[in-house]
């Protein structure tokens, strides 16, 4: 690919006249998973109190199009492998001619780019906003000792989506605990399926009215663990006379390794595994139980989902999963790669569905008091207020 600022012609760039902001989200790219999907909400959510442009450090992504169609530029920087320094010049580039305000850098990657390109081009405000770390989680002393010398300085706000988050941020980058708010992730609760849609969809995957249906959305990534959900599944369907059904949205790297998991386990008639669905939210809706067996997490955008929706859900107790789902009261917390806690509480769902369902209403309550999508907005849009008017 070229290293140019772009290759493609069909971008939108901001009309020099025009009097609203500009905001720039900078993001490694618009592929799918849960820090782009939010990037894409954010972007619309914005667009009319800001001009939104969109910088992807490695490619546009499967997303990009669509923003592209509804208004939101979107710039691809084509960023080459290793530490790439011809980045920030290019960063700030795009900042200058775009006139940005407002820089809004989800992650690491893109933060540590976007603060090198403000010593080229000092207007905007730097906002990082950490959604994930890597696993395991790996310290870098020279990386830290940079960012407390020169990447923080460069740098006006911070933000985790979890305490834990929060707390990584400390201890690998160098970070001041004090420095660092948490905004908790926020997602638009979807339309409830009416039941005999709901009932339609789940015999055209193959489950009964009586089947108890397990499932998750997400990138198949090796730190979701879906090794996890499927070993529990096959414990869990052994002990409850096969009326448990697995259910597995979603695409990625660990995809192929799955499939054969659930061959190898003879679990092909009880496991469905959907590929990559734009009907994701609606397959949740069909799960009697959402489970997320993550070897780390921000804040999942598809377990808010499952919340909001009045999915009981059960997690790892792993970065934010704790914060959200309140074991015992608005669902299920186990220890990570816990194979047989998950398997009892998925057997403990199946002999009390009642009882799940009341702990799928508490998480719904719990989604609407703490991580609906406005309330997240609210508090973004006073951060870029506040960004506006700071003096350098």
């Amino acid at each position: 690919m070229s290293a140019g600022l772009t290759t493609d012609s069909t971008m939108n760039v901001p009309e020099a006249g025009a009097h609203l902001p500009v905001l720039l989200y900078v993001v490694n790219s618009l592929n799918a998973g849960g820090t782009e999907r939010l990037v894409v909400d954010m972007s619309l959510a914005f667009s009319k109190q800001y001009t939104v442009v969109v910088a992807c450090l490695d490619e546009p992504g499967v997303w990009a199009e669509d923003l592209r169609c509804r208004g939101v530029a979107v710039h691809c920087l084509w960023r080459q492998p290793g530490l790439d320094l011809s980045m920030p010049v290019r960063l700030a580039k795009l900042c200058k001619t775009s006139g940005v305000t407002v820089i809004h850098a989800h992650q690491c990657t893109p933060w540590f780019y976007a603060a090198l390109a403000r010593l080229f081009y000092r207007k905007p405000r730097l906002l990082l906003e950490e959604h994930g770390r890597f696993y395991p989680e790996v310290d870098h002393p020279i990386r830290r000792w940079l960012n407390r010398l020169l990447i923080r300085r460069l740098t006006h706000r911070f933000v985790a989506v979890s305490d834990d988050i929060r707390s990584r941020l400390v201890r690998y980058e160098g970070l001041d605990a004090a420095q660092v708010e948490v905004v908790y992730n926020g997602v638009r609760a979807a339309v409830p399926l009416a039941p005999d849609t709901r009932a339609a969809i789940r015999s055209q995957l193959g489950f009964g009215p009586e089947d108890l249906v397990v499932g998750t959305v997400g990138r198949f990534d090796p730190i979701k663990n879906l090794p996890m959900l499927v070993r529990a599944l096959a414990k869990a369907i052994a002990s409850c006379n096969g009326r448990v059904k697995g259910l597995l949205v979603g695409g990625g790297p660990e995809e192929s390794r799955i499939i054969e998991m659930v061959a190898q386990t003879g679990l092909q008639e009880h496991v469905r595994l959907t590929g990559f669905r734009s009907d994701a939210r609606q397959l949740a809706q069909c799960m009697d139980l959402f489970v997320l067996s993550s070897f780390s997490e921000g804040t999942s955008m598809a377990l808010l989902e499952a919340m909001a929706a009045g999915v009981p859900t059960a997690v790892t107790a792993v970065g934010g999963n704790p914060e959200v789902v309140l074991d015992g009261s608005t669902g299920w917390v186990v220890p990570s790669d816990a194979t047989d806690a998950l398997a009892a509480v998925i057997a403990k769902v199946h002999d009390g569905r009642v009882y799940a369902e009341q702990k799928g209403w508490e998480g719904q309550k719990r989604f609407l008091s703490h991580f609906s999508f406005d309330r997240m907005i609210d508090r973004y849009a006073q951060m870029y207020r506040e960004l506006q008017v700071m003096e350098t």
